[in-house]
């Protein structure tokens, strides 16, 4: 559930090369401005414009924007209002979370260059992009949400990263023609940071949900880097890890297998014998001997 954050908040980050200006308006943002009545007599509106594109993020329910060029209903969808259009908003829920962002130093041929130019030409009834959203991106907004909720300096710098992570997956959504030379780039560094977390914690057991977290990801961008880094899934990396750490004891000690085995987290005894020997030829006390006998 998107909560109603407590003070709005202002963001510069870096996306692709390019800075951006982002204020977070929250949930239902209503701007004072010029009054008028809607066709539910019961009801005012608020008319207001920007001079930021207007983006809102719908994950749940539908939420109406209307322009002086009709109105529409939206339902999970990414909705993106230009500067200076004359509109406002009836959210029939408080599942809509809304951004207020510019552009700047977009240098042609970047990927936000790319994205604005898919912005500025696409226009109807005064909206300029109206798309599904993503998991990934319902995902990031809801911690967002939840980030700005603590109101400290360190869940403030977690929605920064989570702002910037929503940028980068729109603007591979929007454009992806110009992506392909970024989507590499972007997989680089975040298997530093899932490789150091599962070095970290392979010996106790975590899921893909418990690594996405870590990371600000969600569990598909996990394993679709996991695999494409090491041509597995999660699990099967964590029993090579496992399976690693075990090779490294047994040569370097003599503490029984039971005892490795618990050490590491295997389950039991027989699951490591059984897994050993599959990747290593040998069981866990044969491989001991080998060794043994091979340094002498």
């Amino acid at each position: 559930m998107i909560q109603k954050n407590k003070a709005k908040k202002a963001f510069f980050i870096d996306v692709y090369g390019s800075h951006l200006n982002v204020f977070i308006a929250g949930p239902s943002p209503r701007i004072p401005g010029e009054k008028a009545h809607s066709n539910d007599p019961g009801r005012m509106k608020t008319i207001h414009t920007h001079f930021t594109y207007e983006v809102f993020f719908v994950t749940e329910g539908s939420l109406e924007i209307v322009t002086e060029r009709g109105n529409t209903f939206y339902e999970r969808k990414i909705v993106i209002i230009p500067p200076k259009i004359k509109h406002y908003t009836t959210p029939n829920n408080r599942e809509c979370f809304c951004l207020l962002f510019s552009v700047e130093n977009a240098k042609e041929g970047t990927l936000p260059s790319a994205f604005l130019k898919i912005l500025s030409g696409k226009e109807e009834n005064g909206i300029v992009c109206d798309t599904p959203i993503s998991d990934d991106i319902v995902f990031y907004i809801r911690k967002i949400s939840e980030k700005l909720e603590e109101n400290n300096r360190k869940s403030e710098k977690e929605a920064e990263l989570l702002i910037s992570l929503v940028f980068h997956e729109m603007m591979r959504m929007l454009a992806p023609e110009s992506v392909n030379s970024y989507v590499e780039k972007d997989d680089s560094n975040h298997i530093n940071d899932i490789e150091a977390y599962i070095n970290f914690k392979f010996y106790q057991k975590i899921t893909l949900s418990d690594v996405a977290e870590h990371v600000f990801l969600s569990t598909r961008q996990v394993a679709r880097i996991i695999k494409k880094e090491y041509g597995c899934s999660l699990s099967d990396l964590i029993i090579e890890k496992k399976l690693a750490s075990a090779e490294i004891l047994l040569r370097n000690t003599d503490m029984k297998i039971s005892d490795i085995a618990n050490q590491i987290n295997f389950g039991s005894e027989n699951y490591l014998y059984s897994l050993f020997k599959k990747k290593y030829g040998y069981s866990p006390l044969q491989y001991r001997k080998m060794i043994k006998e091979k340094n002498g």
